[in-house]
């Protein structure tokens, strides 16, 4: 008689309070501790104190890849990607100057991606993703309620850290985003509804229109991709929808914040299409053109306004800035291959994938940071990541499996007992047609008929 022995749950090699250390660590090193302030390669407290603490993010992944017993497969399409497009901006950077400079943002976004990469390889998929997407969740909270009095001011802002207001929708999209997935694959709590609402609503008191359309969108999107709903969160869904209707139709909420700064302020798109004229119509070299002049460009000259010089508030722009015509065509064709990958990913991840690469694509036409050491890049980086063809096929140590998918393992019989079966079998169909009865099954044919 065999006996099935009970199963054991073994503890993970690297602890949960580990991973959502070193991805608070990596979230701080990104987002902007000083307001309108930007590294243009001067040495400073801050800019050395976030250094090391991005040092300390990667040495951290690097130890918890090298102390996990169950890794993860990473792809090379990622690495390879960002390796040419750091390589390009450092080249640019040299020909116009800012060789150091560049090689400093250069070297830290090439860490952020290695520490991406380590903590992929070490926890999976499914931890790594909830870690950093909470992780900034959490940034963001203490955001808020450090800066709760910035409300009168029109627009809701961070305290400390200093975090802008479309840096906070960004953060509480993105946590959203993951809300949603839990929704669909119908493992969202009736808390995590009540999340999801509170959400939308810091979305909605930052006033950023270009992160309150782009995550409409993504979560449409996310939703028609839906199987399973979760009861709660389908119930709340619907009724949010006289909700929204009545804020659009009944009040003057929408439109006040879409006519936020005037007329002017919609046509030239907050400026930015001033900026975006000058980088387009900007004399420089033949190797400017084509390489760009580092990604310490973020300011632009502009002429026949009252200020001299202009944030370029688009990633593509940046790119076109920073890197050159080379360096925009290897970020397009960086995302549209992260699209495709993301559509090809087979559930539960498909959904999630594609409703970020949406959001953070469609965002950075309007925002800077995409391909800088940022929150952006932090989480276009991971679906890079993740949906690579080897790693979206490879085992995840931390999937979660729907009760309806999984397998009962008493529904699998073991070899012995397989065995006995079909020796009960053969002597049952022996002693039966002695008898003039009807032999018995198979064990495999049982077995086939049970499936």
């Amino acid at each position: 008689m065999n006996a099935t022995k009970p199963t054991t749950t073994t503890r993970p090699d690297i602890a949960p309070w580990q991973l959502y250390l070193c991805c608070i660590l990596l979230v701080a090193c990104t987002i902007p501790w000083r307001r309108a302030t930007y590294f243009s390669g001067a040495l400073d407290p801050v800019v050395a104190v976030k250094g090391l603490i991005g040092a300390a993010g990667l040495a951290l992944a690097f130890q918890y890849a090298g102390r996990s017993s169950v890794r993860t497969v990473v792809g090379a399409r990622t690495l390879t990607f960002a390796g040419l497009y750091l390589t390009v901006s450092v080249l640019g950077g040299w020909a116009s100057g800012q060789a150091l400079p560049s090689a400093v943002v250069a070297i830290r976004v090439a860490m952020l991606l290695t520490s991406l990469a380590l903590l992929l390889h070490a926890v999976g998929v499914s931890r790594l993703i909830t870690a950093m997407l909470h992780s900034m969740g959490a940034v963001a909270v203490f955001a808020i309620a450090t800066g709760a009095g910035t409300l009168t001011s029109g627009r809701l802002q961070g305290g400390i850290p200093p975090l802008a207001p479309n840096e906070i929708a960004f953060l509480g999209g993105a946590v959203l985003l993951l809300t949603v997935q839990r929704m669909i694959e119908g493992r969202a709590r009736r808390s995590e509804v009540v999340l999801a609402l509170g959400l939308f609503g810091v979305v909605w008191l930052t006033g950023s229109r270009t992160t309150a359309a782009t995550l409409f969108l993504a979560v449409a999107v996310m939703t028609i991709q839906a199987r399973r709903f979760s009861a709660t969160g389908f119930v709340a869904m619907v009724a949010a929808v006289p909700v929204v209707a009545f804020a659009a139709l009944a009040t003057s909420a929408v439109t006040d914040m879409l006519l936020r700064g005037g007329d002017q302020n919609i046509t030239t798109l907050s400026s930015r299409t001033i900026a975006w004229q000058a980088a387009l119509t900007m004399d420089g070299s033949t190797w400017q053109r084509w390489f760009g002049g580092g990604l310490t460009l973020k300011h632009i000259p502009v002429s026949g306004q009252y200020w001299a010089t202009q944030l370029l508030d688009s990633s593509w722009i940046s790119a076109l800035v920073q890197t050159g015509l080379v360096g925009l065509g290897l970020t397009a064709l960086w995302v549209t291959v992260t699209l495709v990958s993301a559509v090809r990913t087979p559930r539960p991840w498909r959904p999630l994938w594609v409703g970020l690469v949406l959001f953070v694509a469609l965002r950075s036409l309007l925002e800077s940071g995409l391909f800088d050491a940022s929150t952006s890049f932090i989480v276009f980086a991971m679906v890079s990541l993740m949906s690579e063809r080897v790693t979206r096929t490879a085992p995840d140590p931390g999937a979660w499996v729907h009760p309806d998918d999984a397998v009962p393992t008493a529904a699998v019989p073991t070899v012995a007992a397989a065995a006995a079966a079909t020796a009960a079998a053969t002597a049952g169909s022996g002693l039966g047609a002695s008898r003039g009865q009807a032999p018995a099954r198979s064990a495999r044919t049982a077995l086939t008929s049970r499936r």
